[in-house]
């Protein structure tokens, strides 16, 4: 989800406040994304940062860093110098940088410059998967991971009521004039992939997989050749100008519809053991295409990456995923005797149960991932990262030597149940009502598509939700047999999206109960509210 403008004006209406979503705030309106807008969030930022440095008596550099955006490139020179301007200490990177490498930065930056104890964080530019046109501006907090709501909601307040603070360095002990350096923090990353995380480079370079890849002219480029290509592993790239041609028409989004070039790649290679890699605008997310130059779904990389952290890396821990992410995950889960914690929509909600677990001592995260795409793990950073999801992918078809669907299906027949899940798109104004209509299921329980609703526990984990993150996020239906559907409404777009897992004793009936739930929430969407076939679309 993206943030557009709030509603909360102060008294005099004079000025808007421009509020962060899950994503932070972003827009492709110039009037919504100009220099006034960028500076004021600025200012609101500098403002909670030396206020809270104020409090603690501890003062520290501030990062920023940001994609290939024609509005990353412009403002994030102005905003380094509105931060200079204000006393802070600022290190920008030399070009644009992926964003978990970003947040590895921001909490490990003493790695690059032993001399620097930590940060305040990180000023992120970047607009994620949105098309071009799109700006957008968030932060990453010192933890590695994107801004709380609890932080934002205090960005949004001195937007209304700015401090106009600037940092009195003295009081810090800090040289009378700040400093603005750069940074390339594609070492310290590195490092830690190879030394932290142990990437087995080795097995990926003896296995013979061929790799192809597709940065889509964003960040990943400098990023993922390089990782490789250093450890001595071929790799085929396309689309990695620093400039992106005039005529290009494709979208900074790994998906299938944008990955056309990287299939054609892969279906000219060579042998069984192949794999089509392709990152985001800010190289969060991930897209992988299999030995046949299919597409597949973010949601069953994830069962691949935590079957190959659980079977081949022998690693244990919490299993973290968002309500609308398979539970195939927790089957996987389950048979490891590992527990699953579910998190709202959102990478921040998982972030936070990263931190949590940390900061408490508690038995570990193993992984954290979502359907749209984004995956953690362990003894990484809180924020996903694409760049480590392709890596983990490459090394578990390295170290179980076989295509990689063949490997998916080995892990779909090594549970007791199948499970076939669907993403819907509805393009509707009506997406509120649809939500409040859905609402009713879970407050009275009963049947949808002939199925019965598990009342109890439909009504229990949304009350979990709402207790722990103080969202529900949407309305899950858990039905009796193992299956769900998931509703949620967009709060900025004129979209509802819906999320079906149907669950059974094997892949034919499951399909068969997939199909049945699809007819069912068309019929409802048809029947009750202004919508039309023509906009119900699948995601693939």
């Amino acid at each position: 989800m993206s943030a557009t403008q709030s509603s909360a004006t102060p008294a005099n209406n004079q000025k808007q406040a421009y509020a962060f979503g899950t994503s932070g705030y972003r827009s492709d309106q110039e009037s919504a994304f100009n220099e006034a807008v960028v500076h004021q969030i600025t200012d609101a930022i500098a403002d909670y940062l030396i206020q809270a440095a104020e409090n603690s008596g501890e003062f520290h550099p501030v990062l920023i860093g940001g994609d290939t955006r024609e509005k990353s490139r412009r403002f994030i020179p102005m905003i380094s110098q509105w931060l200079l301007d204000k006393g802070f200490d600022v290190y920008q990177a030399k070009s644009d940088v992926p964003t978990p490498v970003l947040a590895y930065a921001a909490k490990f930056f003493n790695e690059y410059d032993p001399s620097i104890k930590q940060t305040l964080g990180c000023v992120l530019m970047t607009a994620s998967h949105n098309p071009w046109p799109y700006g957008g501006y968030n932060f990453l907090t010192p933890d590695a991971a994107v801004v709380p709501s609890s932080i934002s909601k205090q960005f949004e307040k001195f937007q209304l009521s700015p401090l106009n603070k600037s940092v009195d360095r003295a009081r810090f002990g800090l040289p009378e004039k700040a400093s603005l350096k750069t940074f390339d923090p594609f070492a310290i990353y590195q490092a830690h992939l190879r030394n932290g995380l142990k990437i087995d480079y080795k097995a990926i370079k003896e296995s013979g997989l061929e790799l192809f890849y597709d940065p889509l002219y964003a960040t990943g480029r400098h990023y993922f050749p390089r990782l490789l290509k250093e450890e001595g592993i071929a790799l085929t790239v396309i689309n990695d100008a620093d400039e992106r041609p005039a005529d290009y028409k494709g979208m900074p989004e790994p998906s299938a519809e944008y990955l056309k070039d990287l299939q054609t790649l892969v279906l000219k290679g060579q042998g069984q053991l192949k794999l089509g890699f392709a990152n985001d605008g800010d190289a969060d997310r991930f897209g992988v295409l299999d030995e046949k130059g299919d597409f597949i779904p973010p949601g069953d990389v994830l069962v691949l990456v935590l079957h190959h952290l659980i079977k081949n890396r022998k690693q244990t821990g919490v299993v973290v995923r968002s309500q609308a992410s398979t539970h195939l995950l927790d089957a996987l889960a389950l048979k490891a005797g590992l527990k699953t914690l579910q998190t709202p929509v959102g990478y921040k909600y998982i972030a936070e149960t990263f931190i949590e677990h940390e900061e408490e001592g508690a038995t570990t995260v193993l992984f954290g991932g979502e359907s749209s795409g984004g995956l953690s793990i362990g003894g990484h950073i809180p924020e996903k990262d694409g760049l480590l999801a392709n890596l983990l992918v490459a090394e578990l078809v390295a170290t179980e030597k076989m295509p990689i669907s063949k490997i998916f299906e080995r892990i779909k027949a090594s549970v007791a149940q199948a499970f076939v899940f669907e993403e819907l798109t509805i393009k509707t104004p009506e997406n509120k009502a649809i939500l409040e209509g859905f609402s009713a299921f879970r407050e009275s329980g009963g049947q949808f598509a002939n199925l019965p609703i598990d009342l109890a526990k439909t009504q229990a984990e949304a009350n979990a939700l709402k207790e722990k993150f103080g969202t529900m996020d949407g309305v899950k239906l858990y039905f009796e047999d193992g299956s769900w559907l998931l509703v949620r409404a967009s709060g900025t777009e004129p979209l509802a999206r819906v999320y079906i897992e149907a669950v059974a004793s094997n892949a034919e009936e499951a399909e068969a109960l997939r199909q049945k739930i699809h007819v069912a929430v068309e019929d409802e969407l048809l029947s009750r509210y202004e919508v039309s076939a023509t906009e119900i679309h699948v995601k693939i």
